[in-house]
């Protein structure tokens, strides 16, 4: 699952496992080491360059941010001592000296977890560092606003040139001290998986062997990481609850990556794991008999098919075991075209699309059906008609967008780039080896097989899909940010409560530039509709513009919405704190976990 994050904020802006639960495990910290599984591995631990659910739940841990959205939805002070409103002052608009806006932060005194300062500067050294040209893999979007950081003591006062809807949040941290050893954009062509230089997007700083001495600002810091096994954080001395002064209670947290729900289940309930995370509603009546152990909540994730947009860049041909008949051995195999990028077929894939037979039958009914990505919680959401499930009407609608079968070898064509050449509707479908997954866009082949569309079940490993560019090499097959797929089924994890889509659909953001916009998406009047809602912070307006992206989306099959997740973790009756938060996830409060002794 991906994670689609509010930017700038929070937590930015801020060996196989062997025993069960507690003690330490040689090291001189004290204290119960708590076992958490995960079907998936993290991507990247950078927190500008992450992307999967299980990075952003480690990062969560390690980072803070200078408020606190606790599990009311309710935003608290957290590395600053107050939040900054229009009524005491902290926000003004206009701003000061020309400025379109001009936030005061006051800064709690606080440690990196090597000991060093976190100070003003780290907010302004972030500044410089997102801003740095040759810094192509992080989205400027929330900092490019900002003329200007200026300190003095505890205080630090923010001008921006231009409103920017979320700057409530404040602006991002990072080291210092630490990234300053490092740089950005020096090594060109590399490949992450090899790569030894001190370039940042090739993963520096960051790497396997680095981890130990990352400097961390929330309550546990990094101590090892084996790659596909297992990632392990150790509570940070330097760090206290702002609160109430205490540490974390837990001494270290392991997260051990066990390659499917199913193994992380089997190995809770031999008591090898003390919670399970990232469980979906598939996982739901075979774990019912755990009781109180199992926690469903419904989600802040929903599950959808993204289209690739793109005339020129998509797959490149699906593997021989994905597709053994040999019908996408080449993009030249189907005439050199992106079919995807046609709005006649992406209608009709979604006319193809049988939301309720999916949830029935391979979610057992556990989930909610989505015709958006936003959720009914929030106060810009909008119910969308999206095309019922009509196999009949799909046809028609690839027929009266100009596809058809000339060739009579059961796959309709169409000259999708105007090069003269007619190109077949031969999908590269990429998915992660979630077998749910997987199944859907099985039933989903067989359904677009009678429409004329040849669609091939292409699952790799979450790491290919959803590994970023400082962690894969380009023209990795099936990968979403180098766009080499035509259809990609996946989640989003939604942790913003605001109005977003930015950073995800907006022309601009693509993943050269930094953003997430992996589809590249290019709506003018979408992109309109993004940068009048990245520029407001009046509320009403706000929810005005967001029913308008919901209708542009929804026009345009952005993106087809299947159906929202309920979230399912186990937790063992061992742990104590537990809290369950809408929008950060289970761990959100790992400092408040406990693990008492078996």
């Amino acid at each position: 699952m991906r994670k689609r994050s509010l930017l700038a904020t929070f937590a930015v802006a801020a060996a196989m496992v062997a025993g069960a639960c507690g003690g330490s495990t040689g090291s001189t910290v004290t204290g119960a080491t708590l076992l958490i599984g995960d079907y998936q591995d993290v991507d990247s631990l950078n927190p500008f360059y992450y992307s999967t659910v299980m990075s952003s739940n480690v990062i969560g841990m390690t980072s803070d941010g200078l408020l606190r959205l606790n599990d009311e939805l309710e935003l608290e002070p957290w590395m600053a001592t107050e939040i900054p409103t229009k009524e005491n002052g902290g926000i003004q608009v206009p701003g000061v000296d020309g400025a379109a806006a001009t936030v005061t932060w006051k800064l709690r005194s606080w440690k990196w977890s090597d000991g060093v300062d976190l100070t003003c500067a780290d907010f302004q050294y972030a500044r410089e560092w997102i801003l740095d040209e040759k810094n192509t893999a992080v989205s400027k979007v929330g900092t490019k606003e900002i003329k200007e950081i200026v300190c003095n003591g505890s205080t630090m006062t923010v001008h921006y040139s231009e409103l920017y809807q979320n700057l409530k949040y404040g602006p991002a941290l990072a080291p210092k001290h630490y990234f300053s050893k490092f740089t950005v954009g020096t090594t060109v062509g590399g490949n992450p998986a090899t790569d030894t230089s001190t370039d940042m997007l090739l993963g520096a700083g960051y790497r396997t062997k680095d981890l130990p001495n990352v400097p961390t600002s929330g309550a546990f810091k990094y101590e090892s990481r084996t790659p596909g096994v297992e990632t392990v954080v150790v509570r940070n001395p330097y760090w206290k609850d702002p609160r109430n002064g205490s540490q974390s209670k837990l001494a270290r947290v392991k997260y051990v990556v066990c390659g499917s729900p199913e193994t992380c289940v089997a190995k809770f309930r031999a008591g090898e794991l003390d919670m399970v995370t990232d469980l979906d509603g598939s996982q739901y009546a075979p774990t019912k008999d755990l009781g109180d152990e199992q926690r469903p909540f419904p989600s802040f994730t929903v599950e959808f098919l993204r289209p690739n947009h793109s005339k020129t860049i998509c797959s490149d041909g699906a593997p021989a075991e994905a597709d053994p008949d040999g019908a996408l051995p080449n993009r030249a195999a189907r005439g050199g075209g992106c079919p995807a990028s046609d709005l006649d077929l992406r209608r009709a894939i979604s006319a193809a699309v049988d939301r309720d037979r999916y949830l029935e039958q391979i979610e057992g009914g556990v989930g909610f059906v989505a015709t958006n990505l936003e959720l009914p919680a929030f106060f810009f959401y909008e119910e969308q008609a999206v095309e019922a499930f009509d196999l009949v009407k799909a046809a028609k609608i690839l027929a009266d967008g100009g596809w058809s079968d000339t060739n009579n070898n059961g796959t309709v064509d169409k000259d999708v780039d105007a090069d003269g050449d007619r190109d077949e509707a031969i999908l590269d479908m990429c998915t992660t080896m979630k077998p749910t997954r997987g199944a859907k866009l099985q039933l989903l082949a067989a359904d677009l097989k009678t429409i004329g569309i040849t669609a091939i079940v292409d699952a790799v490993g979450s790491g290919q899909l959803f590994g970023q560019r400082t962690d894969v090499a380009a023209g990795t097959p099936c990968n979403l940010a180098y766009g080499t797929f035509d259809i990609a089924l996946h989640a989003f994890g939604i942790t913003s409560v605001e109005p977003s889509g930015y950073d995800s659909y907006h022309s601009s953001q693509t993943n050269e530039n930094g953003g997430g916009n992996d589809q590249y998406v290019n709506i003018p009047e979408l992109d309109a509709k993004l940068e009048a809602i990245k520029s407001s912070i009046d509320v009403a307006e706000q929810d005005a513009l967001m029913a308008e992206v919901q209708g542009l989306m929804t026009s345009n099959v952005v993106s087809i919405p299947l159906h929202y997740w309920l979230d399912i973790v186990l937790v063992s009756n061992n742990v104590s704190g537990y809290l369950q938060h809408a929008a950060w996830g289970p761990i959100w409060n790992a400092y408040e976990l406990d693990l008492a002794s078996n």
